[in-house]
């Protein structure tokens, strides 16, 4: 699958601890999957959904040995030991996420497609506002930003996720963001358990309207 590349410019060379309170180095690349530390010789990479922010310092969510044991390699992890650290990876309530999935840098211009007018989006602040279809049927709340899409999350105990292109964005009013597609069509199209392929993006993104 060919991942989204994302930016996150801000968080490159921040010092990163251990739960423990150790240093493990500096954060030196990161990917829609997993953060790249460096200490020294040493490389880890640490899946993002442990990597959290709690008084202004960054930390990962494990005891040092046990970064040492699940992370120092010489690559990156195979995609099936990242899924298994996202499903474990819940709890800590003090602390929150600072790398969020796909994170994009702030005040991207984006053309809507009905009214040609330039939207420019804050897509820092958009993160847990209402997106709405063209028929105001409110579909979910915005989970994740990509670079080319919004990850939309629908229900508490049934879950779906919608990985919606930027393009399908109308309007966003400072509480919801406007979709041009109608509630029915939603879960047909951008419905996925996974990130989309680019090839599947490149479809998405033939089908906006005019």
């Amino acid at each position: 699958m060919t991942k989204v590349k994302i930016s996150g410019k801000r968080l490159i060379d921040k010092k990163v601890k251990s739960f423990d309170g150790k240093d493990l180095g500096k954060i030196k690349s990161i990917t829609p999957e997993y953060v790249e530390l460096k200490d020294g010789d040493k490389r880890y990479f640490v899946p993002k959904v442990h990597i959290k922010e709690h008084d202004k310092d960054l930390f990962v969510l494990l005891m040092e040995d046990e970064v040492k044991d699940k992370y120092d390699r010489a690559y990156p992890p195979l995609s099936s030991a990242l899924h298994d650290a996202e499903r474990t990876g819940e709890g800590y309530n003090s602390y929150h996420e600072v790398i969020p999935f796909m994170a994009k840098e702030p005040g991207l211009e984006l053309k809507g497609e009905k009214t040609g007018d330039i939207l420019k989006i804050p897509w820092e602040d958009v993160l847990h506002k209402h997106v709405r279809a063209a028929d105001n049927v409110d579909i979910g709340d915005v989970d994740r930003v990509g670079n080319e899409f919004i990850v939309v999350r629908e229900g508490v105990a049934n879950i779906h996720m919608y990985y919606i292109p930027k393009q399908y964005i109308t309007n966003y009013d400072g509480s919801s963001i406007w979709l041009d597609v109608p509630s029915g069509l939603v879960s047909a199209k951008f419905e996925r358990e996974d990130e989309p392929t680019q090839e599947e993006i490149e479809m998405l993104l033939s089908e906006v309207p005019d």
